[in-house]
């Protein structure tokens, strides 16, 4: 009798083993993508599809506002649990005149997630050409943004302003 030595070839189950964990990883991936979902990103207040479609004219609108107006912004952070105020001016960049009067559309956000949105609407500053929102409550600290659209006569803008929370 010869004795043959019996070869085992491991190819076979190297190959089940990575389809397996290729498997595995796919679920984990979409697992976290479900529980995690996008945030729309409102820096254009409006959808994405209708801000795809406009884009050439706000970019031309922005650029034609910023050659004419000036934003300077008075508030420089929100304390926290406690009623803040929201201040900034528009100028003219022509006779550095204040603009008293102007269509704008302010939401205050957090970066991350879209379920502290704080939305609202001015028109009229105050005597000093000052733009003020009051009793802004911010429940968590860290980084906020200021979103701004900003029409006055056939000029628009968006802007965004960030502004950090403390104690």
């Amino acid at each position: 009798m010869s004795s043959l030595k019996k070869e085992r070839n491991y190819w076979p189950h190297a190959i089940v083993l990575v389809l397996l964990f290729m498997v595995f990883a796919v679920s984990v991936v979409l697992k976290i993508a479900f529980d995690n979902p996008v945030q729309m990103d409102s820096y254009y207040f409006e959808k994405y599809q209708k801000v795809d479609e406009d884009i050439n004219t706000i970019i031309n609108n922005q650029k034609k506002f910023d050659e004419r107006f000036k934003i300077v912004y008075e508030t420089k952070k929100f304390k926290l649990n406690s009623p803040n105020s929201f201040e900034f001016k528009i100028l003219n960049k022509d006779d550095s005149q204040d603009i008293n009067s102007a269509s704008i559309e302010l939401l205050i956000t957090r970066p991350d997630k879209n379920d502290f949105n704080k939305k609202y609407n001015l028109t009229n500053s105050d005597q000093n050409g000052i733009f003020k929102i009051e009793d802004v409550m911010i429940e968590l600290p860290g980084r906020w943004q200021i979103l701004t659209k900003i029409k006055i006569g056939e000029y628009s803008s968006f802007n965004k302003y960030e502004i950090n929370a403390t104690k």
